[in-house]
C-alpha cells in the first residue's frame, strides 16, 4: 500500500491569497458554531421543520467541539477581513464500533424535546452521517466548498481512510460532490419520504432530494 501523503496546514486558497485554509481547532468552537449555526442550520433546505434556534443551540457547540477536537475539520479564514470564517467542512471519521462517549448529530436526538431534529436525524439514518460542506453567502460562486471537498479527500488520504461518504441535502452540495469524482449510491425524495405515517419534509423547493454519495480512496 502506498504511504499516505502528509497534508500541511495552512494552506493558501487556490486563486485567492488572502483566504487561507487551516484545521479547525479548540480555539475555533465558538466562531464557528455560530458560523454552522448562520449559513448551514438557517438556511438548511428542511429548516422550516423545526425551530432551529431552540433544538440545536443548547448542544451544537458541544457538538462542533467535539469534531474540531478529531483534527479533521477544515475552515477557510479571510485574512482581510479579520480572520473571517468563508466556508468550512465539519467532518467525522467513523468507525465500526464506535465509542458511546464518540458524539455524532444522532447523538442529540429526543422525540420529545426535539422532535424536528429527530425526524431530520431519522432521515441522515437513513443515508448514513459525513461531512457538511458550508460557504458564507458574501463568498459564494468562488468554488470554495469545492476546495474544501478536495482538501478533506486529501486529508482523508494522508490519515490512510478508506473512504468518504457524505449526505448531500442540497441541489448545490450534489453538484460540488459529484464535480470531484464522488459516487451517488442513495437517492430519496423528500415528497415521499414517510416518518411516522406522516411526509414531514414535503416541499416544491428545487432541494427536493437527499442523496448519500460515497469516494473511495485508493490504496
Amino acid at each position: 500500500m502506498a504511504v499516505p501523503t502528509l497534508v500541511s496546514f495552512p494552506i493558501v486558497c487556490d486563486g485567492y491569497p488572502d483566504l487561507i485554509f487551516d484545521l479547525a481547532g479548540a480555539d475555533d468552537v465558538q466562531q464557528l458554531t455560530e458560523f454552522i449555526m448562520k449559513e448551514f442550520f438557517h438556511r438548511f433546505p428542511l429548516k422550516d421543520n423545526w425551530d432551529v434556534e431552540k433544538e440545536l443551540r443548547p448542544w451544537m457547540g458541544q457538538y462542533i467541539g467535539h469534531m474540531c477536537s478529531k483534527g479533521v475539520s477544515i475552515i477557510l479564514r479571510d485574512t482581510t477581513n479579520n480572520n473571517r470564517i468563508a466556508a468550512a467542512a465539519i467532518n467525522d471519521i467513523d468507525y465500526k464500533n464506535r465509542a458511546e462517549d464518540d458524539i455524532s448529530l444522532v447523538s442529540f436526538t429526543n422525540p420529545i424535546e426535539r422532535p424536528g431534529w429527530q425526524n431530520v436525524c431519522d432521515l441522515l439514518e437513513i443515508l448514513h452521517e459525513g461531512m457538511n460542506l458550508d460557504d458564507d453567502p458574501d463568498y459564494v460562486k468562488r468554488g470554495l466548498s469545492t476546495q474544501c471537498a478536495k482538501l478533506t479527500v486529501m486529508l482523508a488520504k494522508s490519515k490512510g481512510l478508506q473512504s468518504i461518504k457524505v449526505e448531500a441535502v442540497s441541489e448545490f452540495m450534489a453538484r460540488v460532490l459529484a464535480k470531484i469524482g464522488f459516487q451517488m449510491i442513495k437517492e430519496i425524495d423528500y415528497n415521499c419520504l414517510e416518518i411516522n405515517g406522516e411526509i414531514p419534509f414535503a416541499t416544491e423547493d428545487i432541494h427536493r432530494y437527499a442523496r448519500l454519495y460515497i469516494l473511495k480512496i485508493a490504496d
